[in-house]
């Protein structure tokens, strides 16, 4: 399991603690699908591990905005009609970064590797 190690200041000296970083929940995700995330410094940061024959994420949308980035892996990046349905989509791979506008619908398929994606948005 993670640690989330936490850097604080006290009267101008800075400590440090940590603890058991908290698992996302991720009970909604298709098989193959996992992750982490924390809520902290005004950010929510989650990790998503998608592994090699993942099921497919269908197309979705979240209220928010994200940004991402991928850490590891590829895979192809679905957009999506209001309806839920594909429209295009675009391969990505490592070291990509990839922003999504709030309301956007997408969905995912990953390559047959194991994927990691870095999400963060304002908390």
């Amino acid at each position: 399991m993670a640690t989330h190690i936490l850097l604080s200041e006290k009267t101008g000296d800075s400590f440090l603690s940590s603890a058991a970083a908290p698992e996302f929940d991720s009970t909604d995700f298709p098989e193959g699908w996992s992750g982490m995330g924390l809520e902290a410094s005004g950010v929510f940061m989650f990790v998503l591990k998608v592994a090699a024959g993942a099921d497919e994420f269908d197309i979705h949308a979240s209220e928010d905005a994200w940004l991402a980035y991928v850490a590891s892996g590829s895979g192809s990046l679905s957009a999506g009609t209001a309806d839920m349905k594909a429209t295009q989509s675009l391969s990505y791979k490592e070291g990509d970064f990839i922003t999504f506008d709030a309301n956007t619908p997408h969905g995912w398929v990953n390559d047959n590797s194991e994927s990691r994606l870095l999400f963060v948005k304002q908390a």
